[in-house]
């Protein structure tokens, strides 16, 4: 189908923007620097992208059609997400770093932008503000209300599954935590790992289930008054979390905390497990031969009672405060912006984002339209663990979920020190 995006981003609305008042800590005085006088400097802009393998190609397009435009050359660095993730603070505050990134929108811009780092785009926004839907605009500002980020595109996440799979082991995509639990119990019956993560290199991917779990039991405004530092971890809430997730831990494969994603994903591609709870960024992960029989499920309703909300992570491009290109920069993210830069994008990137531009057209396959629909009937709208309580939590969850994994006896140790962990770094950032 084709869709006009401004249908499918009407679900962002207040949701999102109460999302971006509750996450994170606010800080005072203007956060970004505004561009130096003066002609830009020689040379090609240089773009530092995470996109590699199958999502590079969207960028590898946006970045050859503005190039052919003739108003500037833009060179693309296209690094390993995990080295890029690590790497980013570095860069950003080397001596003469890359102009432009991509990123994640809301607190992980928000924590940059706070130490200066990020350069002013708001002369970007006022060409481009009625092309996108307020939600995202908010999400794209410091904690002075300057704008830093532009947006590129959403996407869902869901509880992947092969369709021949679930049709050889007699099981049909569960709607209810019960359902979920008895189509598990069946497919282990069976020899077959319910369930896998690779964790061994991509520890935060046990977040996702953290938080479908939260939001799921606890809802959306529990969920993010706890990552912005207004709840307990060590709470009765949590608690009710950690219960659920302890009841699907033998269902795992007992290897998670050794293997990593791309086993994960080989595991998952050759049947050893059935299940894989991911972002719709991993879909090209998954061996050509297999992509048509691949599908998802919304993540079970645990209390029907409690209103749903779905995870949409949000991606788009910061830009350095110390580019000495800022005017070149400035006219790549204003291309950047436009309906036809973001339609390109999103058609090279497979069908694993939505594009955030709402002029921005493009035909939907199968999973896009599904995930689609599945976060236009959400009540809410949440980022993910690290961009809804700010990058530097990341590593405190991960300790606390891949202990937990490790020893579930131990909970009330796990809590505790996760409880301190977060005071500790909200306290001194």
């Amino acid at each position: 189908m084709t869709l006009k995006i401004s249908r499918l981003l009407s679900v962002f609305g207040s949701t999102v923007a109460a999302t971006v008042l509750l996450a994170g800590c606010v800080s005072t005085g203007s956060a970004v620097q505004a561009a130096k006088d003066g002609p830009d400097a020689s040379g090609p802009l240089i773009l530092q992208s995470r996109f590699t393998d199958a999502e590079k190609g969207g960028i590898e397009e946006l970045v050859k059609n503005f190039n052919a435009k003739g108003e500037g050359t833009v060179k693309l660095n296209s690094i390993p997400t995990d080295t890029f993730n690590t790497q980013l603070p570095s860069y950003l505050t080397s001596k003469n770093p890359p102009d432009v990134y991509t990123w994640y929108a809301g607190q992980a811009t928000r924590d940059f932008a706070d130490q200066k780092l990020l350069l002013d785009l708001s002369s970007v926004w006022a060409k481009n503000t009625n092309e996108f839907p307020g939600a995202l605009h908010t999400l794209s500002k410091d904690s002075s209300g300057s704008e830093v980020f532009v947006p590129t595109g959403y996407y869902w996440w869901g509880m992947y599954y092969f369709k021949s799979d679930f049709e050889k082991l007699g099981v049909t995509p569960p709607k209810t935590w019960d359902e979920f639990l008895t189509v598990a119990a069946k497919i282990k019956s069976q020899g077959v790992n319910p369930f896998t993560m690779g964790l061994s290199d991509n520890a935060w991917l046990a977040s996702a289930w953290f938080d479908y779990l939260d939001v799921r039991i606890n809802g959306g405004d529990f969920h993010l008054k706890l990552l912005a530092g207004k709840k307990s971890y060590d709470s009765p809430e949590v608690r009710k979390v950690f219960a659920a997730f302890k009841q699907v831990l033998p269902d795992f494969d007992p290897a998670i905390l050794g293997t990593s994603h791309n086993q994960a994903v080989s595991d998952f591609s050759q049947g050893k497990s059935a299940m894989y709870l991911l972002g719709a960024w991993a879909q090209p992960s998954v061996p050509a031969d297999k992509r048509d029989d691949l599908a998802f499920f919304q993540f079970p309703i645990v209390d029907p009672s409690v209103p749903i909300a779905e995870e949409a992570p949000t991606d788009g491009l910061i830009a350095s405060a110390k580019t000495d290109k800022p005017k070149l920069v400035k006219r790549f993210l204003a291309y950047v912006a436009t309906a036809e830069a973001q339609t390109q994008l999103a058609k090279g990137q497979q069908g694993t984002a939505l594009p955030a531009n709402l002029n921005a057209t493009l035909t939907l396959d199968p999973l896009s339209t599904q995930g689609q629909a599945m976060l236009k009937s959400a009540k809410q709208i949440t980022q993910f663990y690290n961009r809804d309580a700010g990058d530097a939590q990341q590593t405190p969850a991960d300790t606390a979920m891949t202990s937990f994994i490790a020893h579930p006896e131990n909970l009330d140790q796990i809590l505790k020190d996760w409880d301190a962990a977060a005071k500790k770094i909200r306290a001194t950032s």
